[in-house]
């Protein structure tokens, strides 16, 4: 039997939040175990810890997307604009 260059680290956590952990991993292409080793990694490697969420868009800005995306491909876009007051008129403003 070959040595092994890896262990494993038990901790209790709520499920809930073990398989919200899972399920955005493996929407991201990743595993939960990755993403705990890099964590780990980091940590050791800073001696800090950084808590920062990826930033998703909401619905009013997924909506926003999409409504910019189709006037895109019916021609229907603005710009660009040679003055700032030219840009302003296109928006209403």
């Amino acid at each position: 039997m070959g040595m092994s260059n890896t262990t494993v680290i038990n901790f209790n956590t709520d499920p809930k939040i073990k398989r919200e952990l899972t399920e955005t991993a493996n929407e991201m292409g990743l595993t939960l175990s990755s993403i705990l080793n890099k964590l780990s990694k980091d940590f050791l490697d800073d001696k800090r810890i950084e808590f920062r969420g990826l930033e998703i868009p909401n619905a009013r800005t997924i909506k926003a997307i999409k409504d910019a995306d189709k006037e895109y491909k019916e021609g229907k876009t603005a710009g660009p604009f040679s003055t700032v007051e030219a840009m302003r008129k296109s928006l209403g403003v």
